[in-house]
């Protein structure tokens, strides 16, 4: 049946395998060794096969070149597909190449399709490893339609290739069919049977060390409690052996016997990696010889509610003043106070008329506060036909107002004498006290006001794992309980941790040799059945779970150490570009705003108004306001004031729903129980304003008919605040919020008081 498949061709220069090679390490210098010692072996083989056929002794120089080709083949071979050949030791892949079949085809002959195509091998149960050249792969018999090139490595047939429980990726199709000239090795029950014939003899081994992992040692050390009373792990070789024989049930022994008979002996370098077609996760795997690393990628995110809370706004009682400058016997003063919070942010009291030195204000102005350093508050006399006078002033370092603060402070003004020059101007004289109380609102930082920072770390060793360790039980006991037991271990750090994409790397072997790392894997559905034919489910899940914590406290130390690492870097760096502890600005991005906060409600108060224009003496104005989102039908409309005049204080609250508008419009009215209202003033504010919550005074414009009257001293303006309940959508992602999770997000209405 070989002397067909043997059609011999002259060709020996392939070329290499275009693209990126899935199989790890199949580099360009390994490919050309292979293609140049696998000729030559292909010939001294046939010549050696050709001279036993005839009846002839075959020269001991010929056997002794057959074997050293061997050993440059299977030197070259292992990186052609390294999933397939991990699982092969030196040993047994001698007797692969030995035992397997080797095909060489010209171009364009078939390899194994429909009866027409004169296939050159006959069917059966068989797959196939090309070894040099190119195949098209068909999915049709008759070797017509769609077609799969296939290169160096590739392992394929008209059936899958499975090796004990694994598949080994290969490929699947009807008719194969050389497209350039290629050299194919078959491999088929036999040849595996003949490679693997040691396990029927190292199975009893491999049971035998699977006796003596600790990680078993709740299922396989007897029952009784003398688990808990010895320490399985100090014991010596010898003793373990003797307390398992004499104690370990039957059921355990037949358990771990059929363990041993169906897991998978890998054979790995120091650093190379273990290749499989399983995720790792569904696998478990125990260190027979050597050590091994388990790497991973991890991500720590900043735990934005973790943070503590921010001064959102500062809230201002003005109790009373005493003792103010500036009062007559024939002009009591009216004084009214200018509180300011920056060079923007402020708010004025209404005018307290005829009150004189020791006025009793009693009213509550909020301020957003953004971490300004001083607040200033001002104490003017109200003056109806000229400029207001100033009654004395103070400047109030914010540090030093803690929250629920109250107490006084002294005004002063310049100093005003007889015949005083310019060097007097900056002299100051005492101009009564003012009491005052300080309250903070605090809000919880939320991804819309603040980008947690960010970092990961790739290929990172997680775990070192020794002889007689294992890999992969807790997670298949445990489930997702064993990766949310190690990802708490940040839940005491500021940072969220994420784990993902394990892999198994051979570890650095003591004093630095160069041996082969022994590994046992065994499939989920193999391990689960042999705990349950060991009947010791419950006492393994207990000793997974222990396990697991101290997996846990090991990747405690990892995170703190990563962290202080990230901590010195940032320093350094922000060392290096002039922002050491620099203040940053959070600022909200206002077309995110307005995608996150649609739908949201925005609360609303409307407090009091200053310096309206319009009325008289005998006709006061009758002040509402209504508040709008621009072109929304929904609306705010406040209380009328009867005959409150300039200065009306409302201090109503209402909410509006918010639905992506880039503005807020106010307006006042007078209104008119006869005839139609009349417009008093306009104002606006911008959703940059809005964004993060608003707290202060918007400037009123006067209708275009009033403009042409006589323009008042005084602006005119109106005090509002609006506070913002969560948003309907996270304004990182742009996805729904889950609504357990919205308090817990927290909107601008989330404070602290």
């Amino acid at each position: 049946k070989r002397t067909g498949a043997l059609a011999a061709t002259t060709q020996t220069s392939w070329p290499g395998r275009p693209g990126k090679d899935p199989y790890a390490g199949a580099e360009e210098s390994v490919s050309r060794g292979l293609n140049f010692v696998l000729p030559l072996y292909y010939r001294c083989r046939q010549l050696v096969l050709n001279t036993e056929k005839s009846g002839h002794r075959v020269p001991q120089k010929m056997q002794m070149e057959l074997r050293a080709l061997e050993k440059s083949v299977a030197g070259e071979i292992r990186s052609l597909n390294p999933l397939l050949f991990q699982r092969f030791d030196d040993v047994q892949l001698d007797r692969l190449l030995r035992a397997m079949p080797f095909l060489r085809l010209s171009i364009g002959r078939w390899l194994f399709g429909c009866d027409q195509l004169a296939a050159a091998w006959p069917k059966g149960s068989r797959s196939f490893l090309l070894m040099a050249g190119k195949i098209n792969l068909f999915l049709d018999p008759n070797g017509v339609g769609e077609k799969h090139e296939l290169t160096k490595g590739a392992i394929f047939g008209e059936k899958h290739f499975r090796l004990g429980d694994e598949s080994m990726l290969d490929m699947v199709g009807g008719a194969a069919q050389c497209e350039e000239a290629c050299i194919i090795g078959v491999l088929g029950t036999e040849v595996l049977e003949a490679s693997y014939a040691d396990r029927a003899f190292g199975n009893r081994k491999i049971a035998l060390s699977m006796r003596h992992a600790p990680a078993l040692s709740r299922v396989v050390l007897p029952e009784g409690g003398l688990h808990a009373k010895l320490d399985f792990a100090s014991l010596s070789f010898e003793e373990k052996t003797k307390l398992i024989e004499e104690k370990q049930p039957g059921a355990v022994k037949h358990a771990l016997e059929e363990l041993a008979k169906v897991s998978t002996q890998l054979h790995l370098l120091s650093g190379q990696e273990l290749l499989s077609d399983t995720p790792i996760e569904d696998s478990v795997i125990m260190v027979q010889k050597g050590s091994i690393e388990i790497r991973g990628d991890l991500a720590l995110t900043e735990k934005l509610d973790a943070l503590p809370p921010k001064k959102k706004r500062i809230r201002i009682f003005l109790d009373k003043a005493e003792k103010l400058a500036g009062d007559s016997i024939f002009d009591k003063l009216d004084p009214y106070c200018i509180v300011k919070l920056g060079e923007f942010k402020r708010f004025q009291t209404p005018v307290m008329w005829n009150v004189g030195v020791n006025p009793q204000f009693e009213y509550q102005g909020v301020l957003t506060y953004s971490d300004e350093e001083e607040l200033e508050i001002i104490v003017m006399d109200y003056d109806k036909f000229s400029a207001d006078d100033l009654c004395g002033s103070c400047t109030v370092k914010v540090s030093d107002l803690h929250d629920g603060w109250y107490g006084k402070v002294d005004l002063q003004r310049p100093k005003r004498t007889l015949g005083s020059g310019k060097d007097d101007e900056h002299m100051l004289e005492l101009a009564g006290r003012l009491y005052f109380g300080v309250k903070y609102d605090y809000e919880k930082i939320s991804a819309l006001t603040k980008k947690p920072k960010e970092r990961s770390w790739n290929h990172q060793v997680l775990f070192n794992l020794d002889s007689l360790e294992a890999w992969g039980h807790e997670t298949i006991m445990l489930g997702s309980v064993f990766m949310k037991t190690l990802e708490g271990a940040a839940n005491q750090t500021p940072f969220a941790l994420a784990l993902s994409n394990f892999r198994i790397f051979g570890g650095l072997q003591r004093g630095g040799a160069n041996e082969k790392i022994v590994l046992l894997k065994a499939s989920k559905k193999r391990f689960v059945d042999f705990i349950k034919k060991s009947q010791k489910e419950k006492q393994f899940l207990q000793s997974c779970r222990g396990s697991t914590l101290d997996k846990q406290q090991t990747i405690k130390g990892i995170i703190k150490s990563l962290i202080e690492r990230w901590e010195t870097e940032d320093q350094a760096d922000n060392f290096r570009k002039g922002l050491f502890q620099s203040k940053i600005v959070e600022a909200v991005d206002p077309s995110r705003f307005r995608v996150a906060y649609r739908g949201a409600k925005a609360h609303i108060t409307v407090r009091n108004a200053l310096n309206l224009s319009g009325g008289g003496w005998f006709d006061k104005l009758d002040p509402y306001a209504i508040v709008r989102f621009r072109g929304n039908k929904q609306e705010l409309r406040t209380s009328v004031l009867q005959d409150a005049g300039g200065d009306p204080i409302w201090n109503c609250e209402g909410h509006l729903v918010y639905g992506g508008e880039v503005a807020l419009e106010i307006s006042v009215w007078d209104y008119d129980h006869y005839s139609s209202d009349d417009l008093v003033g306009t104002g606006v504010v911008q959703v940059e304003q809005f964004c993060n919550g608003f707290e202060g005074m918007v400037p009123l414009s006067m209708p275009s008919d009033k403009k042409k009257q006589k323009k008042s001293l005084k602006q005119s303006m109106i005090t509002i605040g609006i506070l913002w309940d969560a948003p309907p959508q996270d304004p990182t992602t742009g996805k729904p919020l889950d609504p357990t999770q919205t308090l817990a997000s927290g909107g601008t209405r989330a404070l602290i008081s």
